[in-house]
Parts: structure tokens; sequence; C-alpha cells
């Protein structure tokens, strides 16, 4: 008790003002003379004013939260949608592969594309299967579309395949529905081009070329391109380009041909070239 009666003695002042706050208070309000009415009402609306403008402080910060998670949720629908549509997208290559595949007559190894360039004469890509997948080197590379290219290098979960837009790949093919036959040559700028056709050949823009009976590296009749150019290189031969029927910016999947070339028709060829 004689703490409290200390503690109400320091304090006297503050008890002594608040006491004569209420009383003043409760004479205004219970006067109702036409000037403390007045004043009392201009007391309310300062009041009310001051206290309208206290309240829009919590409102901002409050807002701000809101907005901040509703970007937030914004962020993450926005990556979801990315990563459904992703999946479609790859469910359908997929169909398509799996569609492909199982009307193909040659055995078929799946490899995905984890590297590639197409921005130099001698352009290769990486895939993710590798001679513990029964890859082999010389072994066909191809799409649902159409020819990429051969495995020229292996390791053991990894293949590098030279693809059509390379110099060094030089490959036998014919004209599907007049059934010429060229060689085709990547120009290390651009163009496939067809060498060897002859000046009067029957081959016209529109024309599928697709890979020949000569072919010693590939099996025939895996289609290659289509001619988007054909006109006079010189007096005896055709310029004949052609638009690749596999699209190498987008392709992100491939096959491997279990097949291998024919060792006795190449050595009889490389001896024969010899003489």
């Amino acid at each position: 008790m004689r703490k409290l009666g200390l503690f109400l003695l320091q304090i006297k002042e503050y008890l002594i003002l608040s006491f004569l706050l209420v009383i003043c208070l409760f004479l205004i309000f219970s006067n109702d003379n036409s000037q403390i009415r007045f004043f009392r009402a201009v007391a309310i609306t300062t009041l009310g004013t001051f206290q309208s403008g206290i309240s829009v402080i919590p409102n901002v910060f409050e807002i701000e939260n809101e907005n901040k998670f509703l970007r937030e949720a914004n962020i993450r629908l926005s990556v979801e949608l990315a990563t459904l549509k992703e999946i479609k997208n790859e469910n359908q290559r997929l169909r398509k592969m799996l569609n492909f595949k199982t009307g193909f007559p040659y055995s078929l190894i799946s490899a995905r594309i984890v590297n590639k360039s197409l921005v130099q004469s001698r352009n290769t890509m990486t895939i993710n299967v590798g001679e513990s997948d029964g890859v082999k080197i010389g072994m066909p590379v191809i799409t649902d579309d159409g020819l990429v290219g051969r495995v020229i290098s292996t390791s053991n979960g990894y293949s590098i395949v030279q693809i059509l837009l390379n110099k060094d790949l030089k490959i036998s093919v014919k004209d599907q529905r007049s059934r010429i036959d060229g060689i085709l040559n990547y120009d290390g700028a651009s163009n496939l081009t067809v060498m060897n056709i002859r000046k009067n050949a029957d081959v016209n823009e529109g024309d599928i070329f697709i890979t020949s009976d000569y072919s010693s590296n590939f099996p025939s009749g895996i289609p290659v391109g289509i001619v988007s150019e054909s006109g006079n290189l010189d007096n005896l031969f055709k310029k004949i380009i052609l638009t690749p029927l596999v699209n190498f910016e987008i392709i992100e999947e491939v096959f491997v041909l279990q097949v291998l070339p024919d060792k006795e028709k190449l050595e009889l060829e490389k001896y024969f070239n010899k003489k």
C-alpha cells in the first residue's frame, strides 16, 4: 500500500489533469448552450478528420503487402503455366516420335540433344546416349522428319553427331520423283547443294531428295530435303539447293539407327579408288 501511495503521489499532477479533462468534457457534452454545441461540433469534426487520416496509414501498408502477395502469386502462376506448356509440347513431340518408332523397320535408340552448333562450317551436336546404350561410330541419326547426320565420336554416355550442315559430310542422294542421283554437300555458308546433276536432268522446285541406294553410310529412302532452288550452274550442271526437312534450330530429340555401314563395300570401293 505504501508503494502504491508513493506512486500515486508521483503522478498526482497527471491524475488531477485527467480528472479535470474528464469534468471539462462532461460539462461540454452535457451543456446545451448554442456556443457549446458549436464548439462540440467543431471538436467532433476535427477529431473525426484526424482519426480518418490516421486510419489511412495502416491501409497503405496493408495495400503494399497485398500487392506484394499478388505479384508473387502472379510470378508463381506464370512459371506454372510455362511449365505446363513445356510439358504439353514435350508430350506432343514424344507421342509423334513414339508413333514413328513403332512403324520404323530398323532398331532405334532414342536420344536427347544436350548441345549443338549451327554457326560454323563443320557443325555438330552432342546427344545423351553413347557406347553403353549401343551407339557406335558411323550410325545414322534421324528424326521423324528426316535425316540429321551420323555419329562420328562416342564415349560411354554421350555421342557427337556430324549433321547435314557440315562440309565434311557428303551423302549420295536421289530425287524421289525422277530418281535422278547426286551428291549432297554443305557449302559452309548456308546452303545444302546437290552436285553432279546434269543440266537437262528432270529436277524441279518442290521435289524431295532421299538417301540413295548407292549410299555407303546410310540406308536408302531416308528423306533429306526439299528443292528450294533449281537452275543452271554452268553449261553442264544444274544448281540444286535443298532446304533440310529437319529444322536444326528447334529439334530437341533424335533417334540413332542401329545400322552400320557395309564395311566390305566400303573397303572394296576404297581399294578400287586407290588404283
